[in-house]
């Protein structure tokens, strides 16, 4: 895999991983209004940048393959927002980045063979994010927040799935302005059925709205859209495996959230096993 890769993967995980910083820190403000003002915001920045450099439209045998995409990352994003604020930060980024293990599954369901070595280095960091936990999933008084951050996993599986089938001809600025403005859209309807306004917010919250808009979603899931070109969905989904080791750190130092012992156990494992993915990646 070329090196200019692994720097993207790396910066990716680095933005996606300040998500959950975020949604802790800014507790008067309901988890899926984040998530909505996020998403519609990385759509308006992508669709402004295309306005200083055209980068194209999208093919038309596309479009339903991005809206299912968009419809699932919006719903990754409204289990997810909603996920950390029941659970802790560390269950909610292990749980809702497991979306690796569903495409792989879906991709054997498409009839396509598994790289045994990504398997590998799958099962590996998967079970050093398990050691990181060291039974702290197994608590009733998470199951909801755990729950819905499994189902967020799901549903960026499935979003995952789709992207590889679009990006192979439609750049990446085109397929995520598209992509996370339908996600917005996704996120409003499920506003709509809860009851809550996208409004309900102050003024001193939307500096916390662009950074999310451009931080995680731009830096973040533009750079994972950019990469599904180049690798599999389940290479560019294990990247994310990483995020509970980022993410548990900065809990710790923004939160004074404990960080399991077990994690100097569990982190190097996790990211030894995706330099093994990502190392044997075909080019």
């Amino acid at each position: 895999m070329p090196i200019r890769l692994y720097f993207i993967l790396a910066l990716a995980l680095f933005s996606v991983s300040t998500t959950s910083l975020v949604i802790r820190y800014v507790v008067d403000v309901p988890t899926v209004v984040m998530a909505f003002w996020r998403m519609f915001l990385a759509s308006i920045i992508l669709w402004a940048y295309s306005g200083f450099k055209p980068a194209g439209s999208l093919n038309k045998e596309n479009r339903f393959h991005i809206i299912l995409a968009g419809l699932f990352l919006g719903g990754h994003f409204a289990c997810f927002f909603s996920g950390v604020r029941l659970t802790t930060i560390a269950n909610a980024t292990l749980l809702g980045n497991i979306a690796p293990v569903f495409t792989s599954i879906f991709e054997r369901i498409q009839g396509k063979s598994w790289n045994q070595k990504t398997i590998i280095g799958l099962v590996f960091s998967f079970f050093g994010a398990i050691v990181i936990q060291s039974g702290g999933l197994i608590n009733p008084g998470s199951a909801t927040g755990n729950g819905l951050a499994l189902l967020s996993s799901f549903f960026m599986a499935l979003a995952w799935i789709q992207a590889k089938r679009i990006r192979k001809k439609t750049t990446t600025v085109v397929y995520s302005r598209s992509l996370f403005l339908i996600a917005a859209g996704t996120i409003l309807v499920v506003l709509l059925v809860l009851g809550d306004s996208p409004l309900d917010f102050e003024k001193r919250h939307v500096p916390w709205f662009l950074f999310l808009g451009f931080v995680p979603s731009v830096l973040g899931h533009n750079l994972l859209n950019y990469s599904v070109r180049f690798i599999s969905s389940t290479a560019v989904a294990s990247v994310v495996l990483g995020e509970p080791v980022l993410a548990s750190i900065f809990g710790y130092v923004f939160f004074q959230e404990p960080v399991p012992v077990m994690s100097l156990i569990g982190g190097p494992m996790i990211l030894l096993g995706l330099f093994y993915i990502l190392k044997n990646q075909v080019q």
